[in-house]
């Protein structure tokens, strides 16, 4: 029963990005920014376009996978980042063939698992943040605004080729290229996960979707 409960849990949230993704991810002229290739020292974004509303971003950055640090444990998560960051949230466990966690704080829902047989490390498997009360890496919250946002693919480890001039000097500089895109989504280039970051019309960040191709 305990398993029926989270496999159900896994499929609204999954059914929840989807819905709220349809009108942005309807036909529309790619075009490209960037590309380029894998720096192992820095972060790469290895491609960028845009489709219709969506600017979508490919990304080597480890970051995706996890958005509150690295950890071996969820003990060692609970210790060092959830008992200095959340408070008033409500976690549950289950343990079986690997391990799986989630933390409720309300509305905020994020599920992570632990999974010997491949990393061993606290990975997050799907999440849906409609506050800032959980901010991912780099200050990245909801309430930040969509400029504020863009800068972080500007900063110093971010590598690029030079075909991503672009990108890094005119798109994010130019707010007349942005300002009319709704949805950002931003892709591992590695394996299957994807966060979309949802904009309101005067660009305010006001909901974030992370979800993965894990299967449970």
């Amino acid at each position: 029963m305990k398993t029926l409960f989270f496999l159900l849990l896994c499929f609204l949230i999954t059914d929840t990005c989807y819905s709220s993704l349809k009108n942005s991810r309807d036909s529309g002229l790619e075009i490209s920014l960037l590309s380029g290739n894998h720096l192992s020292d820095s972060v790469t974004i290895c491609e960028a376009y845009v489709k219709s509303d969506t600017l979508i971003i490919v990304s080597d950055d480890d970051h995706l996978y996890h958005p509150f640090g690295q950890y071996d444990t969820w003990n060692d998560f609970e210790k060092n980042y959830i008992k200095k960051h959340w408070t008033n949230l409500q976690t549950d466990s289950l343990f079986d063939e690997l391990s799986i966690y989630i933390v409720r704080m309300n509305p905020n829902y994020i599920e992570f698992v632990q999974d010997i047989s491949i990393t061993g490390k606290i990975e997050i498997v799907r999440g849906l943040i409609y506050n800032d009360r959980i901010q991912l890496y780099d200050g990245i919250r909801v309430g930040m605004t969509k400029r504020e946002f863009l800068l972080n693919f500007i900063k110093d480890n971010v590598g690029y080729d030079k075909s991503a001039a672009k990108f890094r000097t005119d798109f994010i500089k130019d707010e007349s290229q942005y300002k009319n895109i709704s949805v950002i989504e931003v892709i591992s280039v590695l394996t299957g996960i994807w966060y979309y970051y949802f904009f309101s019309p005067d660009q305010i960040l006001t909901f974030i979707c992370i979800k993965t191709d894990y299967t449970l």
